[in-house]
């Protein structure tokens, strides 16, 4: 059984989730975009070791604690190879807003489309869904999606940022997540859960 766990950290309360299967120790850490601290205290409470960072995509708000917890337990980063660049060069309106942004360090491996990343119980197998972002990429686990900043609870994410692409989004939701089982939960960088089902019917922005 794979277990998710989801915290709120920083000022645009992006989803940091914390991932790993029963009775393992190892884990994987998506988008830990703030508060190290707080991210780390839970780690630790739950005795929990991080294999792997992941950003689904380069934001600020989804990559500023990377380096403190790469540094803190050595485990590897990892984000879409189209964000690579992205990530090493921040929006600085963004990342000053944040208060603790920390860069990022260079990724350890760049994601490509259908990638399959392993730890102990856990595959999650990449998705390119460019649109929010050139590199943006969400990550399936059998019937869980993690999906960053490209699709919302009945809304999706910005496009008019460096690198985003309206149609481009709207494309990689209905020809990408929607091909999923209606019955995958859809877990997004900000905001509430949905299912895949319910945002074919009640996402208005795709339709």
């Amino acid at each position: 059984m794979i277990n998710v766990h989801v915290m709120q950290v920083g000022v645009l309360a992006t989803n940091c989730y914390v991932i790993h299967s029963d009775g393992e120790s190892d884990c994987i850490v998506i988008d830990p975009g703030a508060e190290p601290a707080k991210i780390v205290g839970f780690i630790e409470e739950n005795q929990l070791t991080p294999d792997s960072i992941i950003s689904t995509h380069a934001h600020a708000d989804h990559t500023g604690a990377v380096a403190p917890l790469v540094e803190r337990y050595g485990c590897s980063f990892l984000i879409g190879h189209e964000d690579v660049a992205a990530a090493a060069k921040q929006i600085d309106w963004l990342k000053n807003m944040l208060g603790d942004f920390v860069e990022p360090p260079a990724p350890s491996q760049a994601l490509k489309h259908e990638d399959v990343v392993s730890v102990k119980g856990v595959d999650i197998k990449v998705l390119s869904t460019p649109g929010h972002t050139e590199g943006s990429s969400s990550l399936y686990i059998a019937g869980h999606v993690f999906t960053g900043d490209t699709l919302f609870r009945e809304s999706i994410g910005r496009f008019d940022l460096s690198g985003g692409d309206e149609q481009q989004e709207i494309a990689s939701i209905r020809n990408v997540l929607f091909k999923l089982p209606d019955e995958t939960v859809v877990w997004p960088g900000h905001g509430p859960s949905s299912v895949i089902g319910h945002e074919k019917v009640a996402n208005r922005f795709v339709r």
